[in-house]
């Protein structure tokens, strides 16, 4: 598996942070603490030892003193100064050593055998003509340090030798004196071994403030990250102990915070989806009872109008009898009997007729008082789809506060608020049919009552006839002329009987797109209540277990 930097742990970035500011000070070390130190003691020998010549060389300058105030003569002043400087020593074993400038070695503590003795064909273990180089570097500088190879007194082996030489004028004597490497190398063990114990305590100091930072740092981050996890597995009761008010502590008692924060809005985001749920299945019982009301009303106002239909043909009939009446009266007196037979069938066609128009009308006025209680139930359901609409508005409200954790709940607030638009829409359709319905059975209702105006003159104008009918042979033509009257009040009639029968029918027509309307709301209704049992399903995710009550699915009973 390919490795990714963002996969390990915060203890172990630590260490490679502590490592990696460890590693410059471990490289550093060999690389140029040590040669710095070399060189540095290497400097600090060179100048001790020219320190020592130049105190060494005050002993000379002494004699020469003396040499010049004639208290000795130079030879005098030279083999005391000789012999001071072979017994002279620093450092319990160095010592010092004088040529001239033949070279020619004239005092030397340790090889006196080679006093007096011309030097220049003098070689160390390396080849190196080592006093011709020193009375060089004499007539040179004048003072200076040399490097060459010695043997140490009491040892055969040659080793490096670190020297430094001052040329006496007055006498043309060159002064030296030198350390051997090893001694200095030995002081460099030293001193490394130094850096490597101060070095070993820098790393060790790290390694315990890494200790320190992961019980202080690392621990806390860990448990927040723990208890991170169990809030996104759905927990809301964990809470984070943090008994520091420092930087990691401020984080643990805002995860608190928040954890208590989120936990009330999921509570709520419950009990909103829970009541929604709640007032969903009502308006769905309340939109089944009024389609199924709406129905009823559909189906009674298809039997006025078939009522209205049998009515205006009987109205019609009766008017045909009357013009056949009238008709015999003016041929024929002789036939009044007939006519008064005609004018009874026409009265008690008429007293149907009144009968009829007095059953539609109350059939009307139910229909009136059916076309209120929809409309309250039309009120009451837009009152519960403004409720709605608020719900789903205070739940994108709490899911905007819930930040990252609360997009689910503001797209699901989102489909439930378009949810509760819809059935608002459907609900104005539905107000605006129940009005014009209302609008048309008022209509009708006026129309019934004028009917019933003339179907009640038409049996007055009957008795009429039969009163008539007993003066047949005085009063034929006025008989003739009611009868001719009654049949016009007859064709109207049958006219206003079928308008009516139409705008019953009209009146159905709505009440079938009313129980549609109804249907709709109720579907739409039912994706609430879907819409709502989805968001309690989430917010439940977070709620504690014994609060996981799942919600009842929508009745399908009436």
């Amino acid at each position: 598996m390919k490795w990714r930097p963002g996969r390990r742990s915060l203890l172990t970035k630590l260490y490679i942070a502590m490592g990696m500011v460890a590693l410059p000070l471990l490289l550093l070390h060999p690389l140029y603490v040590l040669p710095a130190v070399r060189a540095q003691l290497h400097a600090d020998r060179v100048r001790t030892l020219r320190s020592v010549v130049e105190t060494a060389y005050g002993v000379l300058e002494l004699y020469q003193a003396k040499v010049t105030a004639g208290e000795l003569s130079r030879a005098q002043a030279q083999a005391a100064a000789a012999q001071q400087l072979q017994e002279l020593r620093y450092g319990k074993t160095e010592y010092f050593w004088v040529n001239d400038m033949s070279p020619r070695l004239v005092m030397h503590p340790h090889l006196p055998a080679m006093l007096g003795q011309d030097l220049t064909a003098y070689r160390d273990a390396r080849g190196k003509a080592v006093f011709v180089d020193i009375v060089q570097l004499a007539k040179t500088q004048g003072e200076g340090a040399i490097a060459y190879a010695a043997t140490r007194p009491g040892s055969k082996e040659p080793i490096p030798k670190e020297s430094y030489v001052k040329l006496f004028a007055p006498w043309g004597w060159v002064l030296g004196t030198g350390v051997y490497v090893e001694d200095i190398e030995k002081e460099m063990a030293v001193m490394e071994q130094r850096l490597m114990v101060t070095v070993g305590a820098v790393l060790l100091l790290v390694a315990g403030v890494g200790w320190v930072f992961s019980r202080r740092v690392v621990r806390p981050v860990r448990m927040l990250s723990e208890a991170a996890k169990r809030v996104a597995a759905g927990d809301l009761n964990v809470t984070v102990p943090m008994d520091k008010e420092d930087e990691v502590g401020q984080l643990g008692h805002a995860f608190n915070t928040m954890v208590t924060g989120l936990r009330d809005t999921v509570q709520g985001i419950a009990a909103v989806a829970d009541s929604t749920v709640a007032h969903a299945d009502r308006i769905r019982r309340s939109s089944e009872v009024l389609a199924m009301i709406t129905r009823q009303r559909s189906e009674q106002m298809k039997l006025v109008a078939e009522s209205v239909q049998e009515m205006s043909r009987g109205m019609s009939q009766g008017a045909q009898q009357a013009l056949l009446t009238a008709q015999a009266a003016e041929s024929n007196g002789r036939v009044a009997a007939e006519g008064n037979e005609a004018v009874e069938r026409s009265s008690r066609k008429i007293g149907e007729l009144v009968q009829m128009v007095h059953r539609a009308a109350q059939m009307v006025a139910r229909l009136q008082a059916s076309s209120e209680v929809v409309g309250q139930m039309l009120q009451l359901i837009e009152d519960i789809t403004t409720e709605t609409n608020i719900l789903a508005i205070n739940t994108a409200i709490e899911a905007a506060r819930a930040g990252e954790s609360g997009k689910g709940f503001s797209v699901v607030a989102a489909e439930v608020r378009k949810l509760a638009e819809r059935s608002r829409d459907v609900v104005s359709q539905i107000g605006h049919l129940l009005k014009q319905n209302q609008e048309e059975t008022t209509a009708a209702a006026a129309q019934m009552r004028q009917g019933t105006l003339k179907v009640e003159e038409g049996v007055r104008l009957s008795t009429a006839t039969g009163d008539a009918l007993e003066r047949i042979v005085s009063g034929a033509r006025e008989i003739q002329s009611r009868v001719s009257t009654l049949a016009s009040e007859g064709t109207r009639q049958s006219s206003s009987g079928q308008s009516l029968a139409h705008r019953i029918h009209s009146l159905s027509a709505s009440a079938e797109d009313a129980v549609t309307g109804v249907e709709q709301i109720t579907q739409s209704v039912l994706e609430l209540h879907a819409q709502a049992q989805h968001l309690w399903t989430l917010a439940a995710r977070f709620s504690p277990a014994e609060a996981r009550t799942p919600l009842a699915p929508p009745s399908q009973d009436a």
